[in-house]
């Protein structure tokens, strides 16, 4: 069963969320909020496995609610929430250790295919993030290069190169692993390598910062 908690501070998109992931009887949603500092404080017991957090709520706001979920509860999955594709979001919710950014036009198929997918340790990007991100590592690559005292292309193995291209592409360690002929196990480990070695915290900002260091090429759609 995958827990799922729910912050967002207007009631009927909660309840709307709720309605269509319980359709799903491997979904089970065990709380709510309004505010993510009241998440936050029922999230440190270790409630749920994946939380679909607002980004846009009075007080703190949802990305300093993921950042300090992430760093207090390194395993939880947190999927932002917002009506807005605008570039500080995607970019600064990645970085606070986000598995997945979605716009909130979702559709309940889908919806359901990607609480599966990052509870399995997949990150996903709605497809309009995606280019977003793209578009801020191609106009920004001196900028970016700056944000990290890294060389990640002087470090990273030829396998962890494969490994990174593959979580580019959407793939788990499962899938990665079977392709690579590599186990699972193995996967993992150079996996929690590739974050070291990139300073980041999830497979998303991995990516993020891969693309950002032209460590790795990726179009939309791609």
């Amino acid at each position: 069963m995958i827990k799922v908690y729910l912050v967002d501070d207007h009631d009927v998109i909660r309840a709307g969320i709720k309605q269509i992931l319980e359709l799903d009887k491997e979904i089970r949603v065990v709380g709510e909020a309004s505010r993510a500092l009241d998440a936050i404080n029922v999230l440190e017991t270790g409630l749920a496995d994946l939380i679909f957090m607002d980004i846009r709520m009075p007080g703190m706001n949802g990305i300093e609610a993921t950042r300090i979920l992430t760093g207090k509860i390194p395993n939880i999955k947190v999927i932002l929430l917002t009506n807005f594709n605008e570039e500080e979001y995607v970019v600064e919710g990645l970085r606070a250790g986000a598995a997945g950014f979605l716009l909130k036009n979702i559709g309940k198929e889908e919806l359901h295919k990607i609480v599966h997918s990052v509870y399995e340790g997949k990150s996903f990007l709605d497809p309009a993030v995606t280019s977003t991100i793209i578009k801020v590592a191609i106009r920004k690559p001196k900028e970016s290069s700056k944000e990290s005292s890294l060389q990640p292309e002087e470090k990273l193995t030829t396998r962890e190169f494969e490994i990174l291209d593959l979580i580019s592409r959407g793939l788990g360690n499962k899938d990665i692993g079977s392709k690579l002929h590599l186990s699972e196990y193995t996967v993992k480990f150079h996996v929690k390598a590739i974050f070291r070695k990139l300073g980041a915290k999830s497979r998303s900002e991995a990516v993020y910062k891969a693309v950002s260091s032209s460590l790795i090429s990726q179009k939309p759609g791609t």
